[in-house]
């Protein structure tokens, strides 16, 4: 009999020892980013008199990569394309800056800033675009961009270079229309009406992170 109690007692033991290792393993598997000083925004756009252009240095949130994803150009890209990772950033519309107060007002206005202070994005699912090892990695994501309280589905382009062993640079750029997110191109009335902003904007954007001590 004691022997079997001695048998039932290892055994919840292994079985206490193996259910604290496996969130510890999983925890492993994924490497976190943060947000960190020195990322970029810039917002472009044209009207009927002269190009414009918004531009902020905020891109706040995080990114979570699996730690197999592939960061090394000179490495061959994995057979499967799917990738695993999460992301969510968020960018204050008003750190957003023309250099010119009436504008950045008239950009706020349409904007509905009062109520809705940030744009964010939301990851769905990324995937490598075809790679021959020493060509620099580039990716495709599906994403939400919700601005003004809108949100709408998005696809681009990004590319994920590596500043240190522990800082990462996302660079993108994806175009956009104001009245997908039901905003009106503004129409300043101190132009009398003369003076309409294009529906489409670009925005490029530099996103600097580091592993989360």
């Amino acid at each position: 009999m004691k022997s079997k109690n001695t048998w039932i007692q290892k055994s919840l033991l292994a079985l206490i020892a193996l259910m604290i290792a496996v969130p510890a393993l999983r925890a492993e598997e994924w490497v976190r980013y943060q947000a960190r000083p020195g990322s970029k925004i810039k917002i472009e756009g044209t009207s009927t008199i002269h190009d414009w252009a918004v531009e902020g240095g905020i891109i706040s949130g995080a990114m979570e990569l699996e730690s197999n994803f592939p960061l090394d150009p000179a490495v061959k890209a994995p057979d499967s394309a799917k990738l695993n990772a999460r992301v969510q950033v968020s960018i204050p519309v008003r750190s957003l800056k023309s250099g010119k107060t009436l504008m950045d007002d008239v950009m706020r206005g349409a904007m509905n800033e009062e109520k809705f202070k940030l744009i964010q994005y939301k990851l769905d699912s990324i995937s490598m675009k075809p790679h021959k090892a020493g060509e620099a990695l580039e990716y495709e994501a599906d994403g939400v961009i919700t601005v003004s309280g809108v949100s709408k589905p998005n696809k681009m382009s990004v590319k994920i270079e590596k500043i240190s062993g522990t800082s990462l640079k996302v660079i993108g750029e994806t175009p956009l229309k104001m009245s997908d997110f039901g905003i009106e191109p503004p129409a300043p009335s101190i132009g009398l009406g003369l003076i309409k902003t294009s529906d489409d904007v670009k925005v490029t954007f530099e996103w600097v992170t580091a592993q989360r001590k």
